[in-house]
């Protein structure tokens, strides 16, 4: 038996004892966390942007550090090392004394994330974007095409600071090439969604 932890976007497409099913049948056990990682994530980017001398950039989406490095953002901004939620669940899964020895399967909703998480060695556990695993235990579930961002945005909203939201790639770039207004003290940006700044 491998045990496997399902991102939030993947469990809420499913009818979740059909989804238990199919995982068993498969020979997996589902895992959750302990931590209230989103509210824990929420709290550091709020306290960065306190400490912070210019605006705090949103790093939980993968591609935004590629999108930085290509286009040579000259801003004055803080780039924040906080991971990503998912990244957090896995650490917390992977160390988990009970499962040390046991294959651990991450499931993500891209393979940016999926790839993040591999390059960070965590024992005995691997990521995957979810299409793919299912594909790879020669598996089958509807259809589902994703309806909303693997990182939901406006995660920041009760935090009460000037926020700007880009959402899709087009719109960030956009929005990074006109530069990035003083008054703002985080930008949140996502690859997945809908495009929109607001």
């Amino acid at each position: 038996m491998a045990y496997i932890w399902i991102n939030p976007v993947v469990d809420s497409m499913y009818e979740k004892d059909a989804l238990n099913e199919f995982l068993s049948q498969h020979g997996y056990e589902r895992i959750d966390v302990s931590a209230d990682w989103p509210a824990i994530v929420k709290e550091k980017y709020g306290l960065a942007v306190e400490r912070a001398p210019y605006t705090v950039i949103d790093m939980r989406c993968p591609k935004i550090k590629e999108v930085f490095e290509e286009l040579n953002i000259n801003s004055a901004v803080t780039i924040t090392k906080i991971h990503p939620i998912l990244i957090h669940c896995a650490q917390e899964i992977s160390r988990r004394e009970d499962l040390q020895g046991e294959e651990k399967v991450i499931t993500t909703p891209c393979s940016a994330l999926a790839d993040m998480g591999n390059a960070l060695g965590l024992k005995d556990t691997w990521f995957v974007p979810w299409n793919r695993f299912v594909e790879s235990i020669g598996g089958k579930l509807p259809d589902i095409e994703l309806g909303k961002s693997p990182i939901p945005p406006g995660s920041f909203t009760d935090l009460k600071i000037k926020t700007v939201t880009a959402i899709g790639e087009e719109a960030i770039r956009d929005y990074l090439k006109n530069g990035i207004s003083d008054d703002v003290q985080l930008v949140e940006m996502l690859f997945c969604g809908v495009v929109s700044v607001k």
